[in-house]
């Protein structure tokens, strides 16, 4: 059985983050912590579908349901400020949540603007241990989470649709220059991974997401 727990922390007046627990009854040993995209939230069927599967192999989810987008004292910062409050947010709530929970492995799955806080996490490397990263639709024109992507040193699987604006072609061919990267083109998709006028293929596209989500967080967190 698992137990939901909605709740927020604050992390200061102009940062209220709420978040959703999703944990089995008893200790387990693994987490899914999803960072969600500014307008592709946690209720979008690449994170619902993901959230089903991550609790059919046993695997915890936190979703951080972040609202930058709803936020006027964030609009007013520079990119690099907004950057430094998304990573703070994410962090206050990884610390708050996790501070009494210990996971021997955790998968950090991000969207969008999403993976702009993990990139960060991914050099800082301050609060997620033993991890593997889900880069869905990662914003391949951000210096960071390119360089981020490229260099990792921990299993990374990268989902890009080749109609997606962040899609840069020389970028992605060279993430495969690092054997700890996976990449996964999605053709005529576009930035929500959706095929343009057909529902039936993006669909069909969905799927073939999530199949090899599931495929690459099963290969590297059990054990």
């Amino acid at each position: 059985m698992y137990r939901i727990l909605e709740d927020h922390v604050v992390r200061n007046e102009y940062s209220t983050i709420p978040y959703t627990w999703i944990r089995r009854e008893e200790p387990n040993h693994a987490i899914c912590i999803m960072l969600p995209g500014l307008g592709y939230s946690t209720q979008r069927p690449l994170f619902h579908y993901a959230t089903g599967m991550c609790l059919n192999h046993n695997i915890d989810v936190l979703q951080i349901n972040y609202h930058f987008a709803k936020n006027e004292q964030f609009k007013k910062l520079s990119e690099t400020d907004q950057d430094q409050w998304m990573y703070e947010d994410v962090k206050a709530v990884v610390d708050e949540v996790l501070k009494e929970t210990v996971y021997k492995h955790c998968i950090l799955m991000s969207k969008s603007i999403g993976t702009i806080p993990m990139a960060m996490e991914w050099t800082e490397k301050n609060y997620i241990k033993n991890t593997i990263g889900v880069w869905l639709t990662p914003l391949m024109k951000d210096d960071n989470v390119f360089q981020a992507l490229l260099n990792t040193d921990r299993p990374s699987l990268c989902v890009i649709g080749d109609h997606d604006h962040h899609f840069i072609k020389e970028r992605i061919s060279s993430l495969k220059n690092n054997n700890l990267v996976s990449t996964v083109v999605i053709p005529n998709a576009d930035h929500g991974l959706e095929i343009k006028g057909d529902i039936l293929a993006s669909i069909e596209a969905i799927k073939e997401v999530i199949e090899r989500v599931q495929e690459f967080m099963i290969k590297f967190s059990k054990g």
